[in-house]
């Protein structure tokens, strides 16, 4: 996968980690969605089923940023994959929150807890 500014790419066996780099509220539109295209590419390859996405870099994110995280989550969820959020600050987390996202992804501490929730046999 080519190089991307605005998301650290990681590999954990089948889950991906999507890690945002600086500050989310500075990413340009186009920018932002040139790098959701790449993702939801690099998610489709065989073998990536899951995706958790740390957000422990990020103070602040606008609507565009939500947008293409949610994008990418209910495709992969779309594809059968699991998906789970991590890392937020105090504020972040109030406001994924208050947009009931933790309904739609569990939210954990950290990437630890995270990839521990997603490797375990779904009931």
């Amino acid at each position: 996968m080519q190089h991307l500014k605005i998301f650290l790419v990681e590999q954990a066996g089948p889950t991906v980690i999507l890690t945002p780099q600086g500050d989310p509220s500075s990413f340009r539109y186009r920018d932002l969605q040139a790098e959701t295209n790449s993702l939801r590419s690099h998610m489709a390859q065989p073998g990536n089923t899951n995706v958790i996405v740390d957000l422990r870099h990020c103070q602040y994110f606008g609507s565009e940023f939500i947008g293409a995280l949610v994008s990418i989550l209910r495709e992969v969820r779309g594809r059968k994959g699991r998906c789970a959020l991590c890392g937020a600050t105090e504020q972040m987390r109030l406001v994924l929150q208050n947009m009931s996202l933790f309904r739609l992804w569990p939210y954990h501490e950290n990437r630890d807890e995270a990839l521990l929730a997603i490797e375990q046999p779904v009931a």
